[in-house]
């Protein structure tokens, strides 16, 4: 038991700290890809360089409506492969 214990940290050691760089580090792609007509209008959102995303003008929950919108690290965002999302432009202050 302990042996195998031992080759098991030993395998997880190899894997985490002498495995190449590029196998544990997440890159942009290097090309944009094709993105539909219409994608993220610059009015209400920014197209990332590589990713295909529409990040939303409006960082709130609610700055995207759609089924793939999502809302992370206080961002409003979604793919281009959503077919239903959209940015919602910031409410006019009362």
């Amino acid at each position: 038991m302990v042996v195998q214990m031992n080759v098991f940290l030993l395998a997880a050691c190899w894997v985490l700290l002498l495995a190449p760089p590029r196998t544990l580090a997440g890159r942009a792609a290097s090309k944009a890809p094709k993105l539909p007509e219409g994608f993220c209008p610059k009015t209400t959102g920014v197209i990332t360089r590589t990713t295909g995303e529409c990040m939303c003008n409006y960082q709130h929950k609610d700055g995207c409506r759609g089924s793939g919108c999502k809302y992370e690290y206080g961002l409003s965002w979604y793919h281009y492969s959503c077919k239903d999302c959209e940015c919602i432009p910031e409410p006019e202050e009362a």
